[in-house]
């Protein structure tokens, strides 16, 4: 079994997984997707220059620039053209890069991944949004020949990713878990070359979480995984999570200086603790506090590099809490050791 995160081409993203070991590598197939941000004028750039400082050599990415087609140019230019773009440079430093698109996507985004992936050799990767099927098995098999087809594409050369998006709570798991077990039997009867099951829980913001108490946030989409796994008739899918973001980037206006936050992976749960400011003392307050807690002796902090960077902040061994990016880093670098340790030790995650 893989571990398939799905992650933001933002600087913490690329830096996690610019950090990870031998052992994380062997378990991941991550996903990284390029998202509209008013607030760069390159943000096709800019993914790519992180991509170029810290993406490990001979880790295979896929990468999503499905949401420039969808909202068109928002302040980058590259309404179409950036995954032409993305595969020109990832070439040029002979980094593999595995397209992602949709049955959905308009014609010039799926001629783009065709030229892709014709130019990487890797195959491409198939999404399929859990809520917005058409309208039986067979519309969607009409529906997935067409997009293969499109993108010079076989289901042997493809990785099919089954996208359940945000779950709120356990109401949501129960009600995609049919759909998720119908689709997955239709996927079965096709050669998928890998077939995953990705959904996220982590709430779009943490203004419920009293300051300075550790809480435990559930991890719905480990639940809707396991029952599916259970419910299949063979082999579970692959795992998929959003890492310990919210499925959906926050709008532009939304953005600003939050309060500092700690995001800790243990188990079925995120270990949350945030402050009410967004200060470096306040940052390096949370790191001692989380490094006291229970939950940090019972989740092998030292397998990842980002926990050993939050318990140095915690002994003082380093000077500087840290940037927002930069604790987003420790965080998604733990998560990732995390999943990928339980896969390894357990054969789930």
């Amino acid at each position: 079994m893989e571990y398939v995160p799905i992650l933001r081409g933002k600087a913490g993203e690329f830096i996690a997984l610019g950090h990870i070991g031998a052992h994380v590598q062997a378990r991941i197939r991550p996903l990284l997707e390029v998202h509209p941000d008013r607030r760069l004028a390159d943000v096709v750039q800019t993914f790519a220059r992180h991509a170029g400082d810290h993406l490990p050599a001979r880790l295979t990415v896929t990468v999503d620039c499905g949401q420039l087609w969808q909202q068109g140019a928002v302040g980058t230019g590259y309404r179409g053209h950036a995954m032409r773009w993305l595969s020109e440079h990832f070439e040029q430093w002979l980094q593999a890069l595995i397209p992602a698109f949709r049955t959905t996507d308009p014609v010039g985004s799926l001629d783009e991944i065709r030229r892709a992936q014709r130019a990487h050799g890797a195959g491409g990767c198939l999404r399929i949004d859990l809520h917005r099927l058409p309208g039986g098995p067979g519309d969607l098999t009409e529906d997935v020949r067409a997009a293969l087809a499109a993108v010079a594409l076989t289901p042997e050369d493809t990785d099919l990713l089954l996208d359940a998006g945000y779950l709120p709570g356990p109401d949501a798991v129960t009600a995609l878990v049919p759909r998720a077990l119908a689709v997955l039997g239709w996927a079965r009867a096709h050669p998928w070359r890998h077939i995953a099951l990705a959904a996220g829980a982590f709430p779009p913001s943490l203004r419920r979480v009293r300051p300075y108490v550790l809480t435990a946030l559930r991890r719905h989409e480990l639940d809707l995984w396991e029952h599916v796994a259970r419910g299949a008739a063979g082999p579970p899918p692959d795992f998929g999570d959003h890492g310990v973001t919210h499925p959906d980037p926050p709008e532009p206006a939304e953005v600003r200086a939050a309060p500092a936050n700690l995001r800790y992976t243990g188990g079925r749960h995120w270990h949350v603790v945030r402050a009410v400011d967004a200060t470096g003392l306040e940052a390096l307050r949370l790191c001692r506090q989380l490094t006291r807690a229970e939950v940090w002796g019972a989740t092998r902090p030292d397998a990842s590099w980002g926990g050993e960077e939050i318990r140095r902040r915690a002994l003082d061994l380093v000077t500087g809490p840290g940037n927002p990016g930069q604790r987003r880093a420790w965080e998604t670098s733990h998560h990732l050791a995390a999943v990928a340790g339980a896969i390894a030790e357990r054969g789930r995650p």
